[in-house]
């Protein structure tokens, strides 16, 4: 495995484990994303799978085509990901008074997944301290 899928595992893992804590105080209450909203987890936990899958890809592909196709479908989830939990930390929820950690988490989480499988686009060896063929 190379450092790229390793940031976007432990990045996927980040995201995961986000998702179930406290995003949002609302009436008193601290809810996870879950229960706070409706459609913004989905991404989230979409990305996070797929950092996951581009984990065990690589882990078990010879070919560096399965695990760039990965890749390629990570990104591409990890972007809307990004772009709809940082939209959910500038705005409020309705009936929500305050952020909590776990919205924070879940934007590092993302941007760690998204930069992750953008790395390992980059990269072309097919693991860890082989030299990138000429």
């Amino acid at each position: 495995m190379r450092p790229a899928e390793l940031l976007a595992g432990a990045a996927g893992l980040l995201l995961a484990v986000s998702l179930f804590l406290p995003w949002y105080e609302i009436g008193g209450v601290r809810e996870d994303a879950w229960n706070a909203l409706t459609v913004t987890e989905i991404p989230a936990a979409l990305a996070a799978i797929g950092a996951f899958a581009l984990v065990v890809v690589t882990i078990t592909q010879r070919s560096p085509a399965v695990p760039l196709g990965a890749a390629v479908i990570t990104s591409v989830v990890a972007l809307v990901s990004c772009a709809v939990v940082a939209a959910r930390a500038g705005v409020l929820p309705a009936g929500a008074s305050e952020r909590c950690y776990g919205l924070w988490l879940a934007l590092a989480g993302s941007v760690g997944v998204l930069a992750g499988a953008m790395l390992s686009l980059r990269d072309e060896r097919p693991s860890w301290g082989v030299p990138v063929a000429q």
